[in-house]
This record gives structure tokens, sequence and C-alpha cells, in this order.
């Protein structure tokens, strides 16, 4: 029977939940919204009171994926290959697992006006990336002096200033054609990072070809 590690699952969870998340809010939950467009539409739309999979997009899109950001940062808190700096970069991750949690709690309520609803959930759901970069900038310096992972001071700072660039076009270009795609693009970088830091901390602590 395998033995349970809680370390191993917790790592892990920084690339399972990413990949949950691509999956089923960028790609399955669409086919069942007729009519909904990912060229045009926002991911929120599909948590949004009218949406026919606003409740498998927040408890399983939205919320779910929280918690797995959560999971991963205590792994990074348990963590005995990293420093301090990059244990403090971890608590804005836990910060950023907390707000995408109650992304999926305070749905879009569009079809009823701009209610107090919506105005919780722009709060958590655009707030949690600008926690999320500087949790990652932190850890990237903490990392540079890592000898087997200070390659990921470079990914994640290219990665971050590409990211920078998706946010600014999405959220400060009026009109935007093709918003949707825009949006996913600067949503789903900075997950992609953590889903590269997550891996390779994987390896580092666990694989035994690694650690040769």
């Amino acid at each position: 029977m395998m033995k349970f590690n809680l370390d191993k699952t917790l790592i892990a969870s920084g690339f399972i939940g990413p990949a949950v998340f691509f999956f089923t809010v960028y790609f399955l939950f669409q086919f069942f919204y007729p009519g909904y467009g990912i060229g045009s539409q926002t991911i929120s739309e599909l948590g949004a009171l009218q949406s026919p999979v606003k409740l498998l997009t927040n408890v399983f899109g939205f919320s779910l994926f929280g918690i797995f950001i959560m999971l991963f940062s205590l792994g990074l808190f348990r963590s005995k290959e990293i420093n301090l700096g990059c244990k403090t970069g971890a608590f804005f991750m836990l910060a950023t697992g907390i707000l995408m949690y109650l992304t999926g709690i305070f749905y879009n309520s569009t079809a009823r006006g701009f209610s107090s609803i919506d105005k919780l959930h722009i709060i958590v759901s655009n707030y949690q990336f600008p926690v999320f970069a500087i949790g990652l900038v932190i850890f990237a310096f903490g990392i540079a002096f890592n000898r087997k992972l200070r390659w990921l001071t470079a990914v994640i700072l290219v990665g971050g200033l590409i990211t920078l660039w998706f946010a600014n076009i999405f959220f400060f270009t009026h009109e935007l054609a093709n918003r949707g795609l825009w949006q996913r693009a600067a949503i789903g970088l900075p997950y992609i990072l953590m889903m590269i830091v997550a891996i390779a901390l994987y390896r580092a602590q666990f694989s035994k070809i690694f650690n040769r």
C-alpha cells in the first residue's frame, strides 16, 4: 500500500490545481453554456447568475482552485528546500487562494444590475492578481540563492513582465476586441508560472533522480 505523504500532496496541489482550473473553466464549462463565446466573454460570466453552469463554475472552478492554491502555499511553508524569503512570498499566495475561493462565493450577478455582490466579486477577483504577483516576485528573489532552483528567478520575472503587458491591455483598453481571450492570457500565465514552480520544487524535494 502506498503511504500518504502530506508534503508531496501539498506541493502537487500547485500543478494539479491549475490543470483542473484550465480544463474546467477555460475549456469544459463553455460547452454547457449555449451562446457563450470565449473571445467576447470573460470567465466571470460562466459563474454569473444567469449562467447555466454557475454552480459548476463557482464551486468546482473558482472555489476549488482557491483551495488548491491555499494547499500549495502551505506546502511552501512546510518545505525544507526553500528559504525564508520564498516562504514570505507564500503568505501572498495564501491570500491569493483565499481571494480565489471567495470569487466563487461572491459570484457575478449581472442579471440583477450592479449589486453589492458584484462589487465584492470585482474586489476578490481583480485584487488577487496583484497580490499573487507580489508573492511571485518575492519568491523569485528568494529562490535565486537556491543552487538547484535559481533558474526559476528568470522564468518568473520574464513571465511576470509578459503578464503585466497582458493585464495592461485587458484592464486599460476600451472596447477591446477578443476581451475574453486577453483576460484568459492575463490570468492564465501567472498560474502557469505557479505550475512550473510547483513541478520544479516537487522534483527537487522528492525525485531521487534529481537529487543524485
